[in-house]
């Protein structure tokens, strides 16, 4: 029996970290397609909508530092391959007002949605950023920080 004990709280520490790593340290599937995204005027789009587009989506929080290091990148990266060539979604799952006062502050030029608890999409690091291709597929994303305004990203959405 002393035996048995080690063991078992071995193997309870290794399903701890491992639900650790699954949560927060690699990427959830993208939330579904059809989940409403209700727009900065209230409107109400779906991921879905933007099929044919490339389409960048980034699911950030207001209090987070890695967000905003991270919004002049994606703009960067917008404004270089054009808003005709790429749809940027900027997401929170916090009050309409508080996300417009954050945009007026840190970056007004992309377009910001809110939507349900980011809890019930999986959603738990920040920021969460998906790149999607024109058939809809993810072709890149990334979980905290990432510059997005690179060689190697501009290359994927002008292919």
């Amino acid at each position: 029996m002393k035996k048995i004990i080690p063991v078992f709280g071995i193997l309870i520490l290794l399903l701890i970290a491992a639900w650790f790593y699954k949560s927060y340290k690699m990427v959830p599937e993208l939330p579904a397609y059809d989940h409403n995204l209700i727009g900065e005027n209230g409107t109400r789009v779906k991921i879905s909508d933007f099929k044919g587009q490339f389409v960048l989506i980034s699911y950030f929080q207001t209090w987070c530092g890695s967000c905003i290091r991270e919004l002049p990148e994606i703009d960067a990266l917008q404004q270089k391959v054009g808003k005709e060539n790429l749809r940027v979604l900027v997401v929170s799952d916090e009050p309409l007002e508080k996300v417009l006062r954050f945009k007026e502050k840190y970056c007004n030029t992309l377009d910001y949605y809110i939507t349900q608890p980011f809890p019930d999409l999986g959603i738990r690091v920040f920021p969460t950023t998906y790149l999607l291709n024109r058939n809809g597929d993810v072709v890149l994303s990334k979980l905290d920080y990432f510059n997005w305004n690179t060689d190697e990203v501009v290359k994927i959405i002008s292919n």
